[in-house]
């Protein structure tokens, strides 16, 4: 790891739940993957996934739109793994999360989506400014980002009520010691990323 990350105890890893309490494979395939991908202790970084998938999941409700809600909590827990991948490739850590993606489900039978709205939904989610034609789904998950990282000013149509409650169940833990550890990777590994991939 670049940077130290402070330790912190680990929740129990179990998968998460689907509705009705019973695990879904995508969800412990998600799990699993996190588990075994990222280096950090402590849990900011998988409350801030699990927090941006309940943001997009009631984004995508909100706007009428149809994603597997455990699809897209597979997608929001390996979205910010290529920063620490060492088995992808990519120009950045955007499409290295992508990569990450179809090689972890290689040969695995995923709900119905267009396999390019998945990709748009991996490589576009930090995207600051507007992405001309972006598909409505992966709007959603930028959307997501968004409210996270201003930590519900932007709410982008969702109720107070319906962001303070996420807050509340996913902590934030030691996710700012994460923060400035992919700060640190992205401006020493690849730093036209913060121009051609996050900003543009």
């Amino acid at each position: 790891m670049d940077t130290a990350v402070a330790a912190a105890a680990r929740p129990p890893t179990a998968p998460s739940p689907s509705p009705g309490g019973v695990p879904s494979p995508l969800r412990a395939l998600a799990d699993e993957i996190f588990e075994r991908t990222s280096p950090y202790e402590g849990f900011g970084l998988r409350h801030h996934c699990k927090r941006l998938h309940r943001f997009a999941t009631a984004l995508m409700q909100k706007r009428g739109l149809e994603f597997d809600v455990d699809l897209a909590y597979l997608v929001a827990m390996v979205h910010d793994l290529g920063i620490v991948s060492e088995k992808d490739e990519g120009v950045n850590y955007l499409q290295r999360s992508r990569a990450l993606f179809h090689r972890e489900t290689q040969g695995i039978a995923l709900p119905p989506v267009k396999t390019d709205v998945l990709d748009e939904c991996l490589v576009y989610n930090h995207r600051v400014m507007s992405v001309p034609n972006l598909s409505p789904e992966a709007e959603c998950f930028r959307n997501a980002v968004m409210i996270e990282h201003s930590h519900g000013l932007l709410r982008f149509g969702l109720d107070r009520d319906e962001v303070r409650p996420v807050y509340e169940e996913y902590p934030r833990g030691n996710f700012n010691r994460v923060l400035l550890d992919f700060t640190w990777r992205t401006i020493r590994h690849e730093p036209l990323t913060i121009v051609h991939g996050i900003f543009f």
